[in-house]
């Protein structure tokens, strides 16, 4: 299926490349739609400026992969480990959008992901821990038993977000965005009890 070693400006509509393994190929500028990658191990594989749309990518492997400005849009992504991708010492904001995506059973523990978005999406038992997602975009997403610990949130967005519980103490959280009345979980791990009149 991919017999180059590099694809500039390609459209890939439809491919079926589930359970195979793609080494060393570079994407530039690639849109892929209604593709089906599911359980694919891709290793040393650069992807810059590239879009994802309503495609499988449940369980792949990112072995040593290298990200630019790469969005996601309606993709299947559950149990992806994305630090098993190279990630440069300087981190580059904006690197992901994800947008009505479903992220289960992910881990970004320990990126640089700042200015990421995570938009309309379902994050359940996602690990956030240790990550800078300063500025970053987690509107109307629902981060039901995701972990989030030592992570840098600030100037992060979570307008009309759910379920998440982020303990203030532990987590950088300054001018992040909250609101009523989700927002008041962020009280629960503070030791204090809460009066209704």
């Amino acid at each position: 299926m991919f017999t180059e070693s590099e694809y500039y400006d390609e459209q890939f509509k439809e491919v079926h490349f589930s359970k195979e393994v793609l080494d060393s190929v570079k994407f530039y500028d690639c849109t892929f739609t209604n593709c089906d990658f599911g359980e694919t191990l891709f290793t040393d594989c650069k992807f810059s400026d590239c879009q994802f749309i309503n495609c499988n990518l449940n369980v792949i492997r990112v072995l040593d992969c290298k990200f630019s400005q790469v969005s996601f849009s309606k993709c299947k992504m559950i149990g992806i480990n994305w630090t098993e991708a190279h990630w440069p010492k300087i981190s580059m904001p904006g690197t992901f959008v994800f947008e009505e995506c479903t992220l289960n059973h992910s881990t970004f523990i320990g990126l640089g992901l700042q200015k990421c978005i995570i938009r309309k999406c379902l994050a359940k038992d996602v690990d956030f821990r240790e990550a800078d997602f300063t500025n970053s975009d987690f509107s109307s997403t629902d981060f039901s038993e995701s972990i989030f610990g030592d992570t840098n949130l600030t100037k992060a967005d979570f307008s009309y977000a759910a379920n998440y519980q982020i303990d203030p103490g532990s987590n950088r959280i300054a001018n992040a965005v909250f609101m009523l009345p989700e927002a008041v979980s962020l009280l629960y791990s503070m030791n204090i009890h809460l009066k209704e009149e």
